[in-house]
């Protein structure tokens, strides 16, 4: 999975937003470092509605960001469990894939 690095700034700013209006018992819970790197590299330009929020026309780096926050940060330990099988389950189909396109003994009988 992606991490929080070089996610468009406009994303920073949609992520920021979504999770200010999270409980304060929440928000306790991502790290202030978290909070402050979104606060550096969010586009302080980029307006984000309610309406935006609410039909969920967000960029995917938002989605993937807040992802990650809720991962590492908000789910309780049986979330994680189920997250991080559901993302083995994932790559082992992409590595499946992978080996049958690029089956090392087909590779060359082409």
């Amino acid at each position: 999975m992606k991490n929080l690095y070089n996610l468009n700034p406009k994303s920073y700013k949609e992520g920021y937003d979504i999770l200010y209006l999270l409980p304060k018992d929440e928000k306790y819970k991502i790290p202030k470092d978290v909070w402050k790197f979104l606060e550096e590299n969010m586009d302080l330009h980029h307006q984000v509605t309610p309406e935006n929020i609410y039909n969920n026309n967000l960029l995917d780096d938002t989605n993937l960001l807040l992802a990650i926050i809720y991962k590492n940060y908000l789910a309780t330990e049986e979330e994680k469990l189920i997250i991080n099988a559901k993302e083995l389950s994932v790559a082992r189909k992409k590595e499946e894939l992978s080996y049958k396109k690029y089956n090392p003994k087909n590779l060359f009988k082409k």
